[in-house]
């Protein structure tokens, strides 16, 4: 096969035509289209693009291509490699500096066709789109803050794994009402998220704070990720799903609320209910990384009120897991508080650290940091994703 090496400067990332879009999806459905056939996995692709999120420039497809190879027998450019972005709105703290609105861009659908793999193709068109998102869509050409990407390599992803959709509570305390979210509930939940997210990004106690980025968890992103599992469940069962989340309230009026997702595999072990995102106000005041070794009793928490209001909001996902036949519920990088909620339902649950899938990595294309300056992305959650 008379293939370019990796290194030359005629290879190009450009935004792809509208049949390349089709041909790199029709390429990635192998790996990606789950239970749906191929036709079925195009048009979920053309229905996600559509969304409040990715429409008017919000998804960009790229391809890599050789500028100097003639065109193939149908007239189309020979795609080396593929991938695409989606503009996610962001925010960005540093020391001494207000906290800033961003432009920031998640990466997905990393694919190079299996006949050209092995030569490099990949790694260039990773360092190419690196350069491209220095500036794309920027104001004024300004230069980036920050763009992540999920892949099968990279930095440990911690989550709680495997919460059962069935509750054990043999030793259960009083939980105050979980009520469900529906879709209409969804845009003021996500407005005053944002609003807390503003207010606490700013805040540290730390006495040698770094950078702290985040995604903002708006409406719009929760949409884009309840499409792509109403498609799914329209397809596979013929209705979608109604409840998005669930939010219960402590005596003193603090709320604990999430908003999750489906995800329809073809094993039963891949069908999960993913929670996108969870907020536990007042949290952040005993905010500690999770581990196995926390406090294990309900009773033994200085904030019960708010685990015993985070627990409610797990019981009505794990109803929810089980009326869809999910195998486990899952949510990424645990708070103490969440960690405890958990094992209330289900002590079997563990925190694990995953070396494979979904792995977070967030590149900083910013001002050059100070030697020993930290970066630290505040709310790395599922609803990130893409």
């Amino acid at each position: 096969m008379d293939l370019p090496e990796s290194s030359v400067s005629t290879l190009q990332l450009v935004p792809a035509t509208e049949s390349e879009v089709i041909e790199s999806s029709t390429l990635g459905s192998v790996s990606w289209k789950g239970p749906l056939d191929t036709n079925e996995y195009l048009r979920r692709e053309a229905h996600l693009r559509n969304q409040a999120l990715t429409r008017n420039g919000g998804i960009t497809y790229w391809v890599l291509v050789d500028t100097a190879a003639k065109p193939t027998s149908q007239g189309s450019r020979r795609i080396l490699a593929s991938c695409e972005t989606i503009r996610k709105r962001a925010l960005v703290a540093q020391p001494g500096e207000a906290v800033r609105d961003v432009i920031s861009h998640g990466i997905g659908s990393v694919h190079c066709n299996p006949a050209y793999r092995g030569r490099g193709f990949a790694r260039r068109m990773m360092v190419e789109l690196a350069k491209i998102l220095d500036t794309w869509q920027q104001k004024a050409c300004e230069r980036a803050d920050f763009t992540v990407l999920w892949s099968d390599i990279g930095k440990v992803q911690r989550l709680v794994d495997a919460l059962s959709p069935r509750s054990t509570l043999e030793h259960n305390v009083n939980l105050p009402r979980a009520s469900l979210l529906a879709a209409e509930d969804i845009v003021n939940l996500c407005r005053t998220d944002e609003a807390n997210m503003r207010f606490n990004i700013a805040r540290t106690t730390s006495p040698n704070p770094g950078i702290r980025v985040a995604l903002i968890p708006d409406a719009a992103t929760m949409q884009w990720h309840h499409a792509r599992e109403e498609f799914l469940a329209k397809v596979l069962f013929g209705k979608w799903p109604i409840y998005k989340g669930a939010k219960a309230e402590t005596s003193d009026g603090r709320k604990a609320w999430c908003m999750w997702t489906r995800t329809f595999g073809i094993r039963q072990d891949e069908k999960v209910l993913n929670i996108l995102r969870l907020i536990i106000e007042g949290e952040n005041d005993f905010d500690q990384p999770a581990s196995n070794g926390a406090i294990e009793n309900i009773q033994d928490h200085p904030e019960q009120a708010l685990v015993k209001a985070t627990a409610a909001i797990l019981q009505a996902a794990q109803v929810e897991a089980s009326a869809w036949g999910m195998s486990s519920i899952q949510f990424w990088n645990p708070s103490p508080i969440s960690v405890l909620a958990a094992r209330h339902l289900d002590p079997s649950v563990k925190i694990i650290d995953r070396h494979e899938e979904s792995l977070a990595s967030l590149r900083w294309h910013g001002k050059a940091m100070l030697d020993g300056a930290k970066i630290d992305w505040v709310n790395n959650e599922k609803y990130g994703w893409c």
